[in-house]
């Protein structure tokens, strides 16, 4: 569903080690982690709506939109 997949991990347990990695990186450079969830037909509409591709600039629009809503 996404536009971009060549910029995914090719498999969930490499893209989780991954971002966990990020996480830890993050956390040890003094950096706030918060989780987001991105279901996919809740993006897949937000995409439709904005009138954007669902590739990794959307996700992360989406994500900092989603955040925000929670603080």
């Amino acid at each position: 569903m996404v536009s971009d997949p060549h910029n995914l991990a090719p498999t969930y347990d490499q893209w989780l080690a991954a971002a966990e990695n990020n996480e830890s990186v993050g956390r040890q450079s003094g950096l706030e982690i918060v989780r987001i969830l991105v279901e996919p037909l809740p993006f897949a509409r937000w995409c439709a709506d904005q009138g954007l591709e669902p590739d990794s600039a959307a996700r992360m629009r989406y994500v900092a939109e989603r955040q925000a809503l929670e603080d």
